[in-house]
């Protein structure tokens, strides 16, 4: 037996991988390249001589030579799935999420085993889809209780009190009236139990904050690694439009950090209406904040956007690790017109 492949085995393994293999010069020229490559990327007759710069999206092809360079100053390896997913292009112009590998070999070349993407990011939106409706579901389900307990209940009392007065009434008409009250009372009843049970996610409500809040969680499952808890109270349909951006910049900005920074396994969005304010908050179980707290945009952005709303923001470290953000601001224009 052979401690070692020989040159025909390193050839068959080279070429029957799964992943399209690119063997890459220091100048960023293709000197090799397997099957699988060719047929990824469109060039049926090899990608031979081919700088890997035509391999990247047109915009992006300017930073990627200057990103190569820099590189191979400094050659590390990466491993497949590390970094942020990146986009790859084939000859004939179009494009294709992808994972890519690196390997420096040590002598100014470089292997690079690209694995085309689409398929998983088919089935990450199928799945996002559906955790977006299974959110709007659970959403629609609360406010069926909430209404249950209160609507429906408070209609119920009206009509048996409006019944318990039908016996000591002479005046047929007067009587008549009450029991017409009750018949409408009850189509009422029925109207509501058919709204509130009726749970849709059309895609005409698009444009309702609250199924823009729960696309901007479940669109960040995959880069959180997780799927984000969602809670909405109180009348957010009665939340001026105007709020709306800074609503879903808060959401949107906060659990981008969480998916960037925190290391977190679990992350809680609210968004709620109170006492005439409007609250945002997002609650993670990650790594905190860094001793020295860094200044990010964002979170300079989140709090310009609170200042001029006349309210607050605030991030505090739990004890016991994790984090909590917090954006609030009365639900009044800061800037009345002069009257």
């Amino acid at each position: 037996m052979h401690d070692a492949f020989d040159g025909a085995s390193a050839h068959a393994i080279w070429e029957s991988s799964p992943d399209a293999m690119l063997l890459v010069q220091h100048d960023g020229v293709i000197c090799k390249a397997n099957r699988e490559a060719a047929r990824l990327f469109g060039y049926p007759d090899g990608l031979e001589g081919v700088p890997v710069e035509e391999l990247v999206p047109n915009d992006r092809a300017g930073d990627h030579a200057r990103l190569r360079r820099g590189f191979h100053q400094r050659p590390a390896r990466r491993v497949m799935g590390v970094g942020a997913r990146l986009d790859a292009r084939r000859r004939d112009g179009t494009t294709f999420p992808a994972h890519i590998a690196l390997s420096p070999l040590g002598d100014d070349r470089v292997i690079a085993a690209v694995r085309d993407l689409s398929e998983t990011v088919a089935v990450e939106s199928r799945l996002i889809e559906s955790a977006r409706r299974r959110m709007l579901a659970e959403d629609h389900e609360r406010i069926a209780r909430d209404m249950h307990d209160t609507v429906i209940q408070e209609l119920f009392a009206v009509g048996m009190g409006l019944q318990a007065t039908v016996p000591g009434i002479t005046e047929a008409a007067q009587a008549a009236r009450i029991e017409q009250a009750v018949g409408a009372l009850d189509d009422v009843i029925a109207s509501i139990r058919a709204l509130i049970f009726d749970i849709r996610t059309d895609d005409d409500d698009r444009e309702d904050l609250r199924v823009r809040i729960v696309e901007i969680a479940t669109s960040l499952i995959p880069s959180l690694g997780f799927e984000p808890s969602v809670s909405i109270g109180g009348p957010i349909e009665a939340i001026p439009s105007e709020f709306h951006d800074d609503i879903l910049a808060v959401a949107r900005e906060s659990l981008t950090n969480v998916a960037r920074h925190a290391e977190a396994t679990a992350a809680a969005i609210e968004v709620a209406t109170t006492d005439g304010r409007v609250t945002v908050r997002v609650v993670d179980d990650g790594i905190g904040m860094p001793g020295e707290p860094v200044r990010q945009s964002g979170h300079v952005n989140l709090a310009d956007r609170a200042r001029a709303r006349q309210g607050s923001f605030a991030i505090r470290a739990h004890p016991d690790g994790g984090t909590t953000l917090e954006w609030t601001a009365p639900l009044t224009d800061p800037h009345p017109p002069d009257g």
